[in-house]
């Protein structure tokens, strides 16, 4: 068994630093505001009522403990970015153990950590990108602690690193679990069941114990707010009973159909499946030998692939009042890893291994395409909300009044062609636009200089009254505005 980590080269931290980048280039290159971070950069404000505290010292940190978190991007993802190649460089050393570790062997065992078209919204943060990044690397690095240290040594230091996880970034957790399960694959492979068990036993057992203190220490006591609260409580068994846990499972399946419709998702799934192969084929001979950890080995083969799917969404899929977005999907990669196996561990896959790289091909198309999509929609809704900010201004809008908007914005052209050839960009795309009550709206429209506080839906419903010809003040095809003293009302057309 290992004692020490795997060995880290240079050369191969730089070429999955240069790659990763070459795939969020578009998102450096377009460099906007991408959902939360239209408050931030407005008000700077943290993470820590979300429980990410490490989220928080880190970000005050670069900004050498200012009160509010900077703007650093591209910075904030290029320097993730390096973190995370160098725990994929250790990764690749990892599961190629006793095997030829060339350029394109490395890519495929590290390069879908960040090379996957899920993490395109992770990425996308101008603020999140780097403690998202951190806890993606930490998860990696909670898998690969020596299996030769001490019990005591590799359960703290596991534990340390899960602890890390949850400040950062809790769904990397994902990654974490789907990582265990792919390292148990490797080590049955190579005969060293004990091993295997025993590590992912600790593993498992180091993610309990963290949980219970995280839960008891950070939880209670940063945990709050109308929205983080309730975001973070988990389903009760009534829950489960009443369709729950059902729903989050569809919502979950119908983001990963988005990205596998048509072609894709063919191809996409033949590779998965040769994965599948690869894992399956390990199971008739542990069904030959009569001792029972061979049987509990050929049962957990058999399941890897299915396991390996349940855990793109992961824990999410058990809190009760969960948001399924792409940004959650982090342990995607492990799928692509689980594929890119069959041509590292197999004598036929050896021989077709250039294939491999198919997938990650499609993966920098979907990243270029959703680069310009995100510019286009971007310049689009900025001259939308400059319109209408002008035609409040005219019609006497002043700091202190109060503005009710109903309706949704028009969808750029260029946007919605490109969601029709990639159904997938509809669910990856910034929602920041105005509609309705929605926090976005207004937060978009105090960039430009009209503030106005948030309302009560009661306030919201009640203020619909406005809608009258009689207050009607200005009106194109895409807008109307309308006033009642200090109360003023647009409504959008979405044409």
């Amino acid at each position: 068994m290992d004692q020490s980590w795997p060995k880290l080269h240079s050369r191969h931290v730089w070429l999955l630093f240069l790659l990763s980048c070459l795939f969020a280039l578009p998102i450096f290159l377009v460099n906007v505001p991408y959902m939360d971070d239209n408050a931030r950069v407005l008000y700077g404000y943290t993470w820590s009522r979300s429980g990410r505290i490490f989220s928080t010292f880190l970000m005050n940190t670069l900004g050498l403990r200012s009160r509010n978190v900077l703007d650093l991007a591209p910075l904030g993802q290029i320097l993730g970015l390096l973190a995370l190649s160098c725990s994929g460089a250790l990764l690749a050393a990892r599961l190629l153990r006793g095997r030829r570790m060339d350029d394109l062997s490395v890519c495929l065992c590290a390069l879908p950590l960040a090379v996957q078209p899920f993490f395109l919204e992770n990425l996308s943060y101008k603020f999140d990108a780097l403690p998202m990044l951190m806890a993606q690397s930490c998860a990696v690095l909670a898998t690969l602690v020596p299996e030769g240290w001490s019990t005591r040594r590799l359960f703290a230091t596991c534990a340390a690193f899960l602890f890390a996880v949850m400040c950062f970034y809790q769904p990397a957790l994902n990654t974490f679990l789907a990582l265990a399960v792919l390292l148990f694959v490797c080590d049955t492979c190579e005969g060293r069941d004990q091993a295997a068990w025993r590590t992912l036993g600790l593993r498992m057992a180091a993610l309990g114990v963290t949980y219970g203190v995280y839960h008891f220490v950070i939880i209670r006591h940063f945990v709050h707010g109308s929205y983080a609260g309730p975001h973070s409580g988990t389903m009760s068994l009534h829950d489960v009973l009443s369709g729950m846990l059902w729903n989050n499972l569809q919502q979950a399946r119908t983001l990963l159909a988005s990205l596998l419709h048509g072609g894709p998702g063919v191809v996409l799934g033949l590779f998965y499946a040769l994965g599948a192969a690869f894992v399956w084929s390990g199971v008739l001979p542990a069904l030959r030998r009569t001792d029972r950890v061979a049987k509990l080995n050929a049962l957990a083969l058999v399941s890897v692939p299915f396991l390996l799917v349940l855990l793109v969404p992961g824990i999410v899929l058990i809190l009760a009042d969960t948001v399924i977005a792409p940004r959650i999907f982090m342990s995607f990669s492990a799928c692509v890893i689980l594929a890119n196996l069959f041509f590292l561990q197999t004598a036929v896959g050896q021989k077709l291994r250039w294939l491999a790289v198919v997938p990650l091909l499609y993966f920098y198309v979907v990243s270029f395409d959703f680069g310009n999509a995100m510019q286009a929609q971007e310049q689009f809704e900025k001259e939308q909300v400059e319109r209408l900010a002008s035609m409040l201004d005219e019609a006497g809008f002043r700091p202190g009044d109060d503005l009710f908007l109903y309706g949704t914005e028009a969808e750029a052209p260029i946007v919605r062609n490109a969601i029709t050839a990639l159904p997938y960009l509809a669910d990856v795309l910034p929602r920041q636009q105005m509609s309705d009550d929605a926090f976005f709206g207004y937060i978009r429209l105090r960039q430009v200089g009209i503030d106005s506080r948030e309302h009560t839906p009661a306030e919201w419903e009640t203020a619909h009254a406005l809608l009258k010809a009689s207050h009607l003040l200005h009106e194109t095809p895409r807008f109307a505005v309308y006033r009642d003293g200090h109360r003023f009302a647009s409504r959008l057309t979405g044409l």
